[in-house]
């Protein structure tokens, strides 16, 4: 994955449904669950998949909802967000977490037979 951005989901406009938190990262009213939305190019190998689940893995958040995969020429873009289901600080931690992977690329790769996550 690289090219990571986040994106605003209409839904997040409804001020009655989401309270934004930052820029990026929006908890939503009834549930009190933190979300953020990210897009991302797929590179060559890669599927929505991976590395994907062990970004979940990792930050301790679920997804919620595969927005959207397309291909436009060359590039595949792949849309999806992301939540701390239990909605405490720990949750907002994560989620601030996986924000910080925007405009970076997020790749595994297999080490001494291991797959591991980068992040660079």
């Amino acid at each position: 994955m690289k090219n990571i951005r986040s994106i605003m989901l209409e839904k997040y406009l409804d001020a009655s449904l989401f309270e934004k938190l930052t820029e990026h990262i929006y908890k939503q009213r009834t549930d009190g669950s933190i979300r953020i939305a990210l897009s991302c190019e797929l590179e060559e190998g890669e599927d929505g998949q991976y590395p994907l689940s062990d970004i979940l893995d990792k930050y301790y958040v679920n997804c919620t909802d595969y927005i959207e995969e397309k291909q436009d020429g060359g590039v595949r873009t792949y849309s999806f967000e992301l939540e701390g289901s239990l909605g405490n600080e720990e949750d907002y931690k994560n989620i601030l977490e996986v924000s910080k992977l925007i405009g970076k690329r997020v790749y595994n790769k297999e080490v001494d037979g291991f797959i591991e996550l980068f992040i660079e």
